[in-house]
């Protein structure tokens, strides 16, 4: 087992960190954003338009909510990158911080007064409704009924509360008069827009009148996959996902105005979030090789001809392939310009809780290209790519159909002349690691290796994880022996321990998140076990300092090199100097013998 990361490939560890230079911009919050500049190692709140800042904590700021006269900005800051945050208070003149580490919370939804006087928000972690007064500073507390969320949400006179308990739908109440305006069965987030007030639930969006509750319009569309959306009046602009794409919609009282595929310079883009502020819409966009920037969605819904599209190291394209039982499964490709031939690739998907795979901006992606390697994320059965029955078609019962989902498209890129079996490693981060793992484990020839990163690998034991509990409708139940069955046949470790020895099964690579509140490491630590005595090589590494949320830029860096590291020595591609050219790498790939049909030849170098 590692103690410390696999070692480090020097040229991809330069690439990365060319690549990390570029900041992670925030969307405007009523004048402020919460961003990590280029060259930053964190994220601060910085005012949008002199890009000053306003505070650079060490921690990590999960969430941050400016009152709305701009004098004070409540925020939910962790010391350590485990999510577990405290409220604080900042003055926007002077940057101090008053910190309130009674008051646990966890990416809460958070209320101010119109007169910006108090802030409230139900504090989860605290199990507490809580109320925190600007002038003498000072908290109070209200206890929050068992078995049920709150959370608070702008509308109406003093708020809208929104109340859910399990097996019952979810209800949206007036603070001010106490009365139920509607009931959902889900309540994602609500919003003012004009005279209403508009509700998520997940599927459409609803226009209410926030003093009767009268539904004055809904938008449905079943195909759209709603990510994001913000209001300007009774302007209403909205990210989502179609067919896998990203989409911008523009609403208008509920009817369409304006749609297009998100496409910045001419190329194909995702949008990753929208908001309202300074009397505009704004956009964060990014790709595989665009670093995030933030656009007026005027820009980006307009039908004027797009700028020239500059050039890029890379090339993505789609690709589709059949799954055994006919479905059709989708896969976003980035490759080095002018690639041909089998190369290096690293396949990727998440492939669950509705969560779409986007190509988005990960600078381990163009470090990889830089590489001459490419990099594939699979739109799995599960995911939020391509509608509810899409997302319904891999979930519970059905997870095995995402698992498969990613063979096919493993087996269709080896096909398609894009990679070979030794040159293939496949990748996954948390629900994506159960996927990526079971995938390898169950199909040994498939791939050279597979890393998991802070996965839940025991199917059968979900309950040993701090959140586990909650993803038994994802993964399905235990509760009934099909159900179990059902559990043991596509669990990574039981999967890992029915290996016959002498398998050689692919190269597993365990990652643990040292600070980690979500997920537990005694999975990771089995699957290796069982791997090792099956005799295959398989290796787990603590990274320090790093939790499931948000992290900092050297946390990043150091997991992001042991990923490519791992990827670079799996393949037998490692360049140890970084003036090696692409071309000549991309030869060298292209004549090596095929092997064994998974592992690289061993004058690979």
């Amino acid at each position: 087992m590692h103690d410390s990361p696999p070692p480090v490939v020097p040229a991809l560890d330069t690439a990365l960190t060319k690549w990390e230079r570029h900041g992670r911009p925030g969307l405007p919050e009523n004048g402020f954003v919460l961003s990590r500049p280029p060259g930053r190692r964190r994220r601060g709140i910085y005012r949008a338009d002199t890009g000053a800042p306003v505070i650079e904590p060490e921690g990590h700021i999960l969430r941050m909510a400016p009152s709305p006269n701009g004098r004070s900005i409540c925020i939910q800051l962790a010391e350590r990158a485990d999510e577990d945050a405290a409220l604080g208070l900042v003055d926007t003149a002077s940057g101090a911080l008053r910190l309130y580490p009674r008051v646990r919370c966890r990416y809460d939804p958070v209320l101010w007064d119109a007169d910006s006087s108090g802030v409230e928000l139900v504090a989860g972690r605290s199990h507490g409704l809580v109320r925190l007064d600007v002038g003498t500073g000072r908290p109070t507390v209200s206890a929050v009924p068992p078995d049920t969320r709150l959370r608070l949400f702008p509308g109406g006179r003093r708020g809208l509360l929104a109340e859910s308990r399990p097996g019952s739908p979810g209800r949206l109440v007036d603070r001010a008069t106490g009365t139920e305006l509607a009931a959902f069965a889900a309540i994602v987030r609500a919003l003012p827009a004009g005279d209403d007030v508009v509700v998520d639930d997940g599927a459409r969006l609803h226009g209410l009148d926030p003093d009767s509750g009268t539904r004055r319009w809904c938008w449905d569309d079943p195909d759209l996959r709603i990510t994001s959306f913000a209001a300007r009046g009774q302007d209403i602009v909205a990210v989502g996902v179609r067919a896998g794409r990203s989409v911008l919609v523009r609403l208008v009282q509920g009817s369409v105005a304006a749609e297009r595929e998100v496409v910045h310079r001419g190329a194909p883009a995702v949008a990753t979030g929208v908001s309202a502020d300074a009397g505009r819409f704004h956009v964060l966009v990014e790709g595989p090789v665009l670093p995030p920037r933030v656009v007026p969605a005027e820009e980006l819904l307009s039908d004027r001809p797009a700028a020239a599209r500059p050039e890029t190291p890379a090339r993505t394209e789609r690709h589709v392939f059949t799954a055994e039982d006919g479905a059709r499964v989708p896969v976003v490709v980035t490759s080095p310009v002018g690639a041909e031939g089998p190369a290096p690739l690293i396949l990727t998907c998440y492939g669950g809780f509705g969560v779409p795979s986007l190509p988005v901006f990960e600078p381990t992606v163009p470090a990889w290209v830089e590489h001459g390697g490419r990099y594939a994320i699979a739109q799995v059965r599960g995911g939020g790519e391509h509608g509810p029955a899409w997302r319904q078609a891999g979930r519970g019962p059905a997870k095995e159909r995402g698992i498969e989902d990613l063979a096919a498209v493993a087996r269709g890129l080896v096909e398609a002349g894009l990679t070979r079996p030794d040159l293939l490693v496949l990748a996954g981060a948390s629900h994506g690691g159960v996927l990526a793992t079971s995938c390898a484990l169950g199909s040994p020839d498939l791939c050279a290796g597979v890393v998991s990163t802070a996965a839940p690998l025991d199917l059968l034991n979900l309950g040993a994880h701090p959140l586990g509990r909650r993803w038994a409708a994802e993964f399905g139940a235990s509760d009934t022996p099909e159900g179990t069955e059902h559990l043991r046949r596509i669990s990574p470790l039981h999967r890992a321990r029915e290996l016959t020895p002498g398998t050689a099964p692919p190269r597993f690579l365990g990652i643990v998140l040292a600070e980690d509140s979500r997920v537990a490491a005694d999975d990771t630590l089995a699957v290796a076990d069982a791997l090792r005595r099956a005799g295959g090589t398989a290796d787990v590494w603590h990274a320090p300092e790093t939790g499931h949320g948000g992290n900092h830029l050297d946390s990043l860096h150091r997991l992001g090199t042991t990923v490519l590291g791992f990827a670079a020595t799996t393949t037998g591609t490692v360049r140890t100097h970084p003036s090696t050219s692409q071309e000549s790498l991309r030869d060298r790939w292209h004549k090596q013998p095929t092997g064994d049909g998974r592992r690289p030849p061993s004058d690979a170098s």
